[in-house]
């Protein structure tokens, strides 16, 4: 009897490492997209596989394009495509941040195609850096030339530095703060302004040297056409632990085009280093 239980206990536990082993004796497909499926692979193709996952006996397969390699259950590995390594990052030359301020590139948001351009959002990008230049106390300002080249360089613009964190963005710039400005200009028309003025020329007689009271009647009209624009700027400042320090929106002051200079100084003053703010 008890030699009968020993044996049906190195039994059992020859079972239990069989089980074991044929659990772990599965071929590791490793995708391109970090994803790895555990099973069988049954066939390899020109530009597939046929694959069975562990456990269930359906056959898939799987394009040759989308996998990194394939580690089968031997300990061989298949290498079919070299995963492709991380993008690198580009940050600005190591050196102390602190008051340091970038201006990124503004959004633009307007019902008129022209104003939501590249160059109508670094050139309000211009435009606040120039205002922080003379506006502020005790502040470095980044030249934006620099600043759009790092940016460029990491392929980052205006709508894509928002899958950025501020405090990644003030690391890449290698500064303390980062201002995040959005323009909407919206075009809201034209009003024509006009105006007319008459004058006279009178007839003078030689002889008696006077003035008749007749003489030709001139008339002039003049026109003026007036661009009207809605302007609202909004600007958000962090500093390098992703914290908001100013974030204030404003309409702009009358209705021409550039009233969002006048917009960006006011704004500019107010914020912590402004020189309203002292």
């Amino acid at each position: 009897m008890k030699q009968f239980t020993v044996f049906f206990g190195t039994l059992f536990l020859l079972f239990i490492n069989i089980n074991i082993y044929a659990q772990e004796n599965v071929d590791k497909v490793y995708m391109l997209n970090g994803d790895v499926n555990e099973g069988t692979v049954k066939a390899i193709e020109a530009s597939s596989i046929t694959f069975i996952y562990k456990g269930e006996t359906l056959e898939y397969t799987f394009e040759k394009a989308k996998i990194s390699k394939i580690v089968f259950a031997s300990g061989r590995t298949q290498v079919i495509n070299e995963a492709a390594p991380a993008a690198a990052t580009t940050t600005a030359p190591m050196g102390d941040s602190r008051n340091k301020l970038a201006v990124i590139p503004y959004v633009m948001i307007s019902n008129e195609g022209s104003l939501t351009t590249r160059e109508m959002s670094e050139d309000i990008q211009h435009t606040t850096v120039n205002s922080f230049k003379e506006n502020t106390r005790g502040i470095l300002i980044m030249d934006p030339m620099t600043t759009n080249a790092l940016l460029l360089r990491n392929n980052l613009n205006a709508e894509t530095i928002k899958t950025k964190l501020p405090q990644e963005v003030a690391k890449l710039l290698g500064v303390e703060f980062v201002v995040y400005g959005t323009a909407n200009i919206n075009f809201e028309g034209t009003s024509t302004f006009g105006s007319t003025s008459t004058t006279y020329k009178d007839k003078e007689k030689k002889e008696d040297k006077e003035k008749k009271s007749s003489g030709k009647e001139f008339s002039s009209t003049s026109t003026s056409t007036l661009t009207k624009y809605d302007t609202t700027i909004e600007m958000n400042i962090f500093n390098d632990q992703g914290q908001n320090l100013y974030n204030v929106k404003r309409n702009g002051f009358g209705s021409s085009l550039d009233q969002y200079q006048s917009t960006i100084n006011y704004l500019v003053k107010r914020c912590p280093w402004g020189t309203k703010n002292k």
